[in-house]
């Protein structure tokens, strides 16, 4: 198990999380699949789209399968993505207290943002920095806690 794989768990049994902005208008997702940044050998970084499974072997098969893919490609986008999607970075080098996402005001980009960061043992517990970005009109702090609690009791089990 994962923490993208739990988080994406979260996410889809949360409604508000698969709501989207298009057009205008607020669309209702039935599923939100992935698209995490993968880092190749040359330093160099792409977006890769990996379709969410509740089978966690299944999801884990396709998120090494699309690895497997970016890595042999250039660029930054390197597959369509759609807007039933939520960005993953991983900084496994830096333990963050806070982190900011880009995004451009014109932009409808109404996909929530998840950054991890490296994880620390300390006294019998494990810690990792873990940074949520959400578009306030479709998500608020309630629907967060939701979140936080769905990802704490998936981690668990």
């Amino acid at each position: 198990m994962c923490i993208r794989d739990r988080s994406l768990t979260a996410i889809n049994q949360l409604e508000n999380f698969r709501y989207r902005i298009e057009n205008n208008q607020v669309v209702s997702y039935d599923q939100i699949n992935a698209s995490a940044t993968i880092l190749r050998e040359d330093h160099t970084f792409g977006f890769s789209s990996v379709k969410y499974s509740i089978n966690f072997e299944d999801f884990n098969q396709d998120l090494l399968q699309e690895i497997a893919r970016v890595k042999q490609t250039t660029g930054l986008f390197t597959a369509d993505l759609m807007n039933n999607i939520i960005h993953f970075s991983a900084l496994p080098w830096v333990n963050f207290t806070s982190l900011s996402h880009a995004f451009s005001l014109k932009s409808e980009d109404s996909c929530p943002k998840i950054s991890i960061g490296k994880l620390i043992q300390e006294n019998g517990r494990r810690h990792m920095p873990f940074s949520l970005h959400v578009h306030h009109a479709l998500v608020d702090g309630y629907h967060v806690g939701l979140f936080f609690e769905k990802l704490q009791m998936l981690l668990n089990e």
